[in-house]
C-alpha cells in the first residue's frame, strides 16, 4: 500500500467535487485526444517521408498499435493498481503518457481508463454517479475533435512540426491532470478497504461539506463499509465469476460495460 501527497487546494464541498469532476473529464479529453491526433498525420508527407513511405499494412499496424497499448495498459491496472491507490495509478498513467508523447506509446492511456471512471463513481455522490461516469464518453469525443482541428491547422504549415507538434501537444494536457491530483483526496473505498477508516471518514467529509453524522456521510459510509463486506465474503473475483448473476450485479455491469465499449 502507498501514501501519496495529498495537499487541500480545492477546500471542501461544491470546489472539490467540481475540482474532481474537472480532472477526470480531463483525463478523458486527452483520451480523446489521443485517439483522434494520428489520423491527420498519416498522411503528412514529412511523416511519410522520416518513417520511408510505410505501406498501407504497416500502417494501419501503427494506427492500430494505439489499441494493442490501451489493452497492455488495462492489464495494467487490473494487477496493480488496488494496491497503489487510484492517485498514485493516475499519476503513473500521466507520466507514462508524458514518456509516451516521445516515444508514442500508448500503456498510460489504458491505466488512465480504467482508474479514473473508478475514482470518479467513488467521489460523488450516489444520484450523479451515473450522469457523470457516462458524460466521460462525452469528452472523449470533445478530444477527438480537438486533435482533429488542431491537425488541420497544422497541415499548412511544412516540415515536421506539423506532425511532431500535434502529438507533443497530449504532454500538456497530462502535465495539467498531474498537477490537479496533487490537490485531490484519495478514494474512500480504498482507503476502508486498507484499513484506513479515520482518513476515508474524513475524506467523506471534506466532499459532501458535513459531519460524520450528516446523513448523506452516513449513508456513503455505510454503503462502501457494505460493499466491501459483501466481497470479503465472497472472497478475491476470479475470471470464472465474471458473468455471475450475484448481490452487486456483476454480470449486468461487466455486460453494460462491454456494451458500451462495443458501441464505440
Amino acid at each position: 500500500m502507498f501514501h501519496t501527497p495529498h495537499f487541500n487546494w480545492y477546500g471542501r464541498g461544491f470546489k472539490l467535487r467540481a475540482a474532481i469532476t474537472i480532472a477526470c473529464q480531463l483525463a478523458f479529453v486527452l483520451f480523446g485526444y489521443d485517439q483522434g491526433v494520428f489520423s491527420g498525420i498519416v498522411g503528412n508527407e514529412d511523416f511519410l517521408n522520416t518513417f520511408d513511405h510505410p505501406s498501407p499494412g504497416l500502417e494501419g499496424i501503427i494506427v492500430s498499435i494505439y489499441n494493442l497499448g490501451c489493452f497492455t495498459g488495462c492489464i495494467l491496472s487490473f494487477m496493480f493498481c488496488e494496491k497503489t491507490g487510484r492517485r498514485l495509478a493516475m499519476w503513473i498513467a500521466m507520466v507514462w503518457i508524458i514518456v509516451g508523447g516521445a516515444l508514442q506509446t500508448r500503456i498510460g492511456t489504458g491505466i488512465e481508463t480504467s482508474t479514473v471512471p473508478m475514482y470518479q463513481s467513488e467521489l460523488c455522490e450516489a444520484n450523479k454517479r451515473g450522469r457523470l461516469v457516462a458524460s466521460e464518453p462525452l469528452f472523449v469525443g470533445v478530444g477527438i475533435e480537438l486533435a482533429y482541428w488542431f491537425d488541420y491547422g497544422m497541415s499548412f504549415t511544412e516540415g515536421s512540426i506539423a506532425w511532431r507538434l500535434p502529438i507533443a501537444c497530449q504532454v500538456i494536457f497530462a502535465i495539467i491532470v498531474i498537477v490537479l491530483v496533487f490537490g485531490l483526496p484519495e478514494s474512500p473505498r480504498y482507503l476502508y478497504a486498507h484499513g484506513r477508516h479515520e482518513e476515508a471518514l474524513q475524506i467523506l467529509c471534506d466532499v459532501y461539506d458535513g459531519t460524520p453524522d450528516d446523513p448523506t456521510i452516513e449513508k456513503e459510509n455505510r454503503e462502501v463499509l457494505e460493499a466491501l463486506q459483501v466481497e470479503r465474503e465472497h472472497g478475491e473475483y476470479k475470471w470464472s465469476q465474471l458473468l455471475k448473476k450475484d448481490r452487486v450485479q456483476t454480470r449486468r455491469r461487466v455486460l453494460l460495460a462491454y456494451g458500451a465499449q462495443f458501441m464505440n
